[in-house]
């Protein structure tokens, strides 16, 4: 069985070379393989304090009203986190349904439209 899954592991990167990605993967047994040499930085989330994400994005929200959009910067936090913060407390404000969000990555910000 062992000779199968190394056959397969190998194929899959021979798939990942062909399509041109770059990789660096390490198998259970420690062994490293790498291919290419851009590889991208993995981005690590930072560890904002939920409180501080609140007081950032509630003044861009507060006086929104049904039908009225607006663009929350990400400012010192990720799209992602801005996102989330926002989803909760306009949950918490305005209910379930009342809203729709869009990542935009161009402008890093989130959109926000308040439907109700």
């Amino acid at each position: 069985m062992k000779d199968l899954k190394q056959k397969a592991f190998k194929n899959m990167l021979k798939g990942l070379e062909s399509l041109g990605c770059s990789y660096i993967i390490i198998d259970a047994d420690g062994s490293e393989y790498k291919y290419g040499d851009a590889l991208a930085p993995v981005k690590k989330k930072s560890k904002s304090n939920s409180a501080e994400l609140k007081n950032y994005c509630w003044p861009f929200i507060k006086d929104l009203k049904p039908g009225e959009t607006i663009e929350v910067p990400a400012g010192p936090y990720t799209v992602g986190e801005i996102q989330t913060s926002m989803c909760l407390r306009a949950l918490t404000e305005w209910g379930a349904g009342s809203y729709v969000t869009a990542r935009n990555k161009e402008k890093e910000c989130v959109e926000i439209l308040r439907v109700f």
